[in-house]
């Protein structure tokens, strides 16, 4: 290979090179966070970086391969400070960067659209009508989505008079989308706010620490319930609760128990509710017989 071809390769490479750091220069720095618009450009500048670099790489391996294959020795002096293999590294080493500096751009870009975006539905479920963008975005399934927008509502609204629904409809909206800390944690600020609904609210407390296996917990607040509650309905239904978790903690002979002393009292005190708890009795004495 004659001096001037070698010559030819090592100025492709260079020049790529040169013309890889401008158009990262121009691109500018990816924590500098630019506009969105800037994005795909840069990107597609970046893109042509890298082809440039790819055919440089191509025509360095045909270099390579024709030294390495020749019969002709190459006078030392002729490629003085011309390292083909270091050239080949540093081409690759310069694709690599490149690769990763669009890779990390996109984040960047995709990470502060997100954020864009966020800002525009926070700003939207503080205004006077927010709360029905959170309610329309339950009505779709969006549970989570919808039960976060009824909390940054109420952060701008805390006085609007329907508060006590709107967090009760977000702790609900925590439960369905299966966020069952947060719903939890929603609870107690309920209860939190508006004591004099204790009994109730105590009551929906056990349900949830069911659900999460919370059964001792769930236990202890399911018999204040009972015992907060105002009316023989009222303490009907939070014993049939009782008696479904003393049948899941304990097992079937106790929810049996639990379930015939409930019957019991029910039917004592004239509620058809008794009926209820008499069949589940009824099923646990058949599958206990078998």
């Amino acid at each position: 290979m004659s001096k001037f071809s070698v010559g030819l390769i090592v100025s492709v490479v260079v020049l790529g090179n040169i013309t890889s750091i401008l158009l990262l220069r121009g691109s500018g720095p990816v924590g500098g966070l630019p506009r969105v618009d800037d994005w795909s450009a840069a990107a597609a500048a970046q893109r042509e970086a890298i082809d440039s670099l790819r055919e440089d790489v191509s025509r360095l391996s045909a270099a390579v391969a024709s030294i390495r294959s020749s019969s002709t020795t190459i006078d030392p002096a002729e490629a003085e400070g011309v390292d083909l293999a270091a050239r080949f590294n540093e081409v690759i080493q310069r694709l690599d960067a490149l690769e990763k500096s669009i890779s990390a751009k996109n984040d960047a870009g995709d990470e502060l659209a997100v954020l864009e975006l966020r800002k525009k539905l926070q700003e939207q479920y503080r205004a006077e009508d927010g709360f029905a963008i959170a309610e329309e975005l339950l009505a779709q399934g969006k549970f989570a989505a919808g039960g976060n927008g009824i909390l940054t509502f109420l952060e701008s609204h805390p006085d609007h008079p329907d508060t006590q629904d709107l967090m009760r409809r977000a702790r609900d909206a925590f439960q369905q989308s299966g966020n069952l800390d947060k719903a939890l944690w929603l609870h107690g600020e309920i209860m939190k706010k508006f004591p004099e609904h204790r009994g109730g609210d105590l009551h929906s407390l056990a349900l949830l620490e069911k659900r999460m296996k919370k059964l001792d917990d769930a236990m202890h607040h399911f018999d204040e319930s009972v015992e907060l509650a105002l009316t023989d309905q009222d303490r009907m239904g939070r014993l049939l609760s009782r008696a479904e978790l003393v049948q899941e903690r304990d097992g079937d002979s106790a929810g049996l128990e639990a379930y015939r002393e409930v019957e019991r009292l029910a039917r004592a005190a004239g509620i058809e509710l008794a009926d209820e708890a008499g069949k589940r009795a009824d099923r646990i004495e058949e599958r206990l017989a078998r």
